[in-house]
This record gives C-alpha cells, sequence and structure tokens, in this order.
C-alpha cells in the first residue's frame, strides 16, 4: 500500500511541475523553415523563365527580448527552368539578417530582412555562321553569374512555442557582370516552421 501512495505521489507531482513548465515561455534559438516560391512574371528573363518550386530557411536568433528578436539565417530557394534561355534549373542562395517585432504583442509578428542573394546557370548557344550541318559550328557554354541584394518583408504567426506559419514578399534585382541591367524580380513565400 506504500508503494502505491509513494507512485501516487510521484505521479501527481509530476504532473503538477509538468503545468507548471507549460505556462513558462520556452526561449528558442533556431527557426527551421520551408516554403513555396512563386515566382511574379515581370518580362525578364529571371520571373518568365523559371517557375518557383520550393525554398528552406535556416535562421539563428543572435538577440532577443520579449519585443524583437534579431536574426541571422540563409534561405534557399529552387527555381525549375521553363527552357525559354537559360536551360538549367536554379538554386538561389540568400544569406540574410532579418528582425522580428512583437508590435500586435500577440501570435502575429511581422519581419523585415535584407540579405545578399547569388547564383549561376550555365547558357549553350552555338557558334558558326555557316550551315547548320557544317562541322564549324559546334554547342558552346558558359556559365552566368547572377546575384543582388535582397528585400524580404513579412508576418509570421507563432501558433505555438515550437511552430508558426509564414508568408512574405521578396524583391530581388538580379545584376550581372554578362548583361547590362538589372532585371527585378518579385517572390511571393508561403510556408511553416519549427522553432528549437
Amino acid at each position: 500500500m506504500k508503494k502505491i501512495a509513494f507512485g501516487l505521489l510521484v505521479l501527481l507531482g509530476n504532473v503538477s511541475l509538468a503545468q507548471e513548465n507549460t505556462d513558462v515561455k520556452k526561449e528558442t534559438k533556431f527557426q527551421v523553415g520551408v516554403h513555396y516560391v512563386g515566382n511574379l512574371r515581370n518580362e525578364n528573363i529571371i520571373s518568365d523563365g523559371f517557375n518557383g518550386i520550393v525554398g528552406i530557411s535556416a535562421n539563428y536568433a543572435i538577440y532577443q527580448n520579449e519585443m524583437i528578436s534579431i536574426f541571422g539565417g540563409l534561405n534557399i530557394d529552387y527555381l525549375q527552368s521553363r527552357d525559354l534561355f537559360l536551360q538549367n534549373d536554379i538554386l538561389i542562395w540568400n544569406p540574410n539578417a532579418s528582425i522580428e517585432v512583437d508590435v500586435f504583442k500577440g501570435k502575429l509578428k511581422p519581419f523585415f530582412g535584407i540579405g545578399y542573394a547569388f547564383f549561376s546557370n550555365d547558357f549553350k548557344f552555338e557558334t558558326g555562321v555557316f550551315e547548320p550541318m557544317d562541322p564549324a559550328i559546334t554547342t558552346r557554354e558558359k556559365k552566368l553569374n547572377f546575384n543582388g541584394l535582397t528585400i524580404n518583408p513579412g508576418l509570421k504567426y507563432h501558433v505555438s512555442d515550437l511552430f508558426f506559419i509564414e508568408g512574405s514578399y521578396k524583391y530581388f534585382p538580379i545584376n550581372s557582370n554578362d548583361f547590362d541591367g538589372a532585371a527585378n524580380t518579385h517572390f511571393i513565400n508561403l510556408g511553416l516552421g519549427f522553432k528549437f
């Protein structure tokens, strides 16, 4: 009987301690997410030449208090070629810094990020001015590099201390040493993530 009473006391003690711990907000430093990448058409080789597929993100909280969180992170977006000009799919690497502010004093928190993104792609072209069957005509390949700053405002809805849903807009003016001018690209991201 003493063993049963002692076991019941330990069980009830653990339940009460577990309930006390749920009231304490767990501080999390890492955020990992997955999102859909919507590539808005804008009459340039990137916007018209690729379909947005999926992206992943990882952030680390450099500074946190009850009002703001400052993150450093990396986003990687996968875009699939539509075979118009650049034939290969691309991965856009985007190291960034962002600030998240609890302006609504609740679960919905706006954020603003700034970063630098880059990617490369191979461009195939035919050389020669003779007959297409002439052996002097060859297919050549050149690697093109693209880069630019990114501006990324958005909203996160923190469903719990461990799970969030986010939506954001990313502006990416793409530059290249191989082309004149910039290609202004616009992405809409919708996704979810985990905090730990």
